[in-house]
């Protein structure tokens, strides 16, 4: 089998999971055209991708233990926005200040004249 033969069969399990419909390992199986071996291995694999697959004998059917969602994929990295900058324009009524602004009444007149606990 193909890689992407593979992925597009752990695509399929993904979807009957999610609807609570894979029957048995051998339902499962005809569904999907495969043998109940190859089964097994493709839950596998699902299982080192981290799936929380459990196999409930009361239901006969897989399931999810936690809410998850299966991401394959390429994904564009988006620049992270923050600083200074980005909450005064945000949020422009909180007239963030950088802790060099500061007054401090505290030892001395800025905040770099604090001194940690820990360096005491």
């Amino acid at each position: 089998m193909k890689f992407l033969e593979k992925l597009e069969i752990i695509g399929r399990i993904d979807a009957l999971i999610k609807r609570k419909a894979t029957g048995t390992p051998d339902q499962l199986a005809g569904r999907i055209g495969v043998s109940r071996r190859c089964i097994f291995d493709i839950i596998n694999v699902m299982k080192m991708m981290d799936a929380p697959i459990k196999y409930c004998n009361a239901r006969r059917s897989y399931y999810y233990e936690v809410d998850c969602d299966l991401t394959i994929g390429f994904v564009e990295k988006k620049k992270v926005a923050g600083g200074l900058k980005y909450f005064n324009d945000f949020l422009p009524s909180a007239n963030f200040m950088h802790p060099s602004d500061l007054n401090c009444a505290v030892k001395g007149n800025s905040i770099s004249d604090l001194k940690s606990p820990l360096s005491a």
